[in-house]
């Protein structure tokens, strides 16, 4: 990997976990089957994760599910759930914060209920390594989120998780396809433009990533994300002055140190 192909790489991963707003972390069990701990004493079973759980967070999620249950049944407290989920998350366990999201929902029923689930089952799918874990979690977004979409079938947020759990699956295509049609109906839907640019790029497709970041600097004009990846666009198809003015305006725009110093490393090369 050469030294441009390095500055990408990085840059790329912070740019992606800064556009979902996620925790710089990741899910690391090593299987679904390995991952899940059922507690059998509970009806219906909970996903416990009991022997990797650091000690002193122990009493932290004890506290919170005994809130949150009682006799086996979810209890409707909004806060017991957001404060459980929250403890799983510091710790990494995001399969074990979507399933309490997912028992919560499907006592309650709600459709705002749901979206809270199947947002934390597709942050626990962003964050799997495995293949297996992968699939299981994307399943288990998109099934949460067929109920949304029954309800809002324009709900374009949804669609574009649910396109991206497909992208990973054996059936890219069928996310591609999916994502096409939101910018079908929304031509300025700022994630799945993102999204398309993005898998350009991974794909080396840089002529396409050229166009898509084109379109969404026009209607975004001042996002420093948008602007960088453009100007990586340019850079790899050799229009270089366009890329110079790129990663000028990006350093304008008042990006993040790590990102102005990637700019550097393009302006310098290019220099």
């Amino acid at each position: 990997m050469n030294k441009v192909q390095g500055i990408l790489l990085v840059v790329a991963v912070l740019l992606v976990v800064a556009i979902y707003s996620l925790p710089k972390v990741v899910v690391n069990n090593e299987s679904t089957e390995q991952a899940a701990f059922i507690d059998e004493t509970i009806p219906g079973g909970i996903v416990d994760h009991s022997t990797e759980i650091p000690e002193e967070v122990q009493p932290r999620i004890a506290f919170w599910k005994d809130r949150l249950l009682s006799n086996g049944r979810i209890q409707p407290n909004i806060e017991s759930l957001d404060s459980l989920m929250a403890v799983f998350m510091e710790i990494n366990k995001y399969d074990s914060a979507a399933y309490y999201a997912a028992l919560y929902a499907e006592e309650l029923d709600q459709i705002s209920l749901w979206q809270k689930a199947g947002d934390a089952y597709f942050e626990a799918f962003t964050f799997a390594l495995d293949k297996p874990k992968i699939d299981f979690l994307g399943g288990k977004a998109r099934e949460i989120y067929q109920k949304i979409l029954e309800e809002q079938s324009d709900n374009y947020d949804v669609k574009h998780n649910v396109a991206m759990t497909y992208v990973s699956s054996s059936n890219p295509m069928q996310g591609i396809m999916m994502l096409r049609e939101i910018l079908e109906q929304d031509p300025d839907n700022q994630r799945t433009l993102m999204s398309m640019g993005r898998m350009s790029i991974q794909t080396s497709q840089f002529e396409n990533a050229v166009e898509r970041f084109e379109t969404y600097v026009r209607y975004y004009p001042q996002d420093v994300e948008g602007n960088f990846f453009l100007g990586v666009c340019y850079y790899e198809i050799g229009q270089l002055v366009k890329a110079k003015a790129q990663f000028d305006k990006v350093k304008e725009l008042g990006a993040d140190e790590q990102i102005i110093t990637a700019a550097d490393e393009y302006l310098e090369r290019i220099s």
